[in-house]
């Protein structure tokens, strides 16, 4: 993927995380993602290792790597967020 520098043109990128299984958690996740000025394409959920925790997988639509990097930084402070990576492709 290249980055161009038109700040203005949005970039799909792929992320998963690895949440708590609680009530609320993906209405935090959509709120912070929506604060740092991303918008979400496209989310599934499937059931994690036990049922404490469940994977997240979204399409996120960033400007830049600093952007996209900010924004993780800004997931991984929710307490629920346990890992947090970036998917090829």
């Amino acid at each position: 993927m290249e980055w161009a520098p038109d700040a203005k043109k949005l970039f799909p990128v792929n992320i998963r995380l690895v949440v708590s299984n609680e009530r609320g958690v993906l209405a935090k996740i959509a709120a912070e993602i929506a604060s740092a000025g991303s918008n979400i394409d496209n989310v599934s959920l499937e059931p994690g290792d036990s049922s404490a925790y469940a994977n997240i997988h979204f399409t996120l639509q960033v400007t830049s790597r600093l952007h996209l990097a900010s924004l993780m930084r800004s997931l991984r402070r929710l307490p629920e967020v346990i890992r947090i990576s970036r998917l090829k492709g």
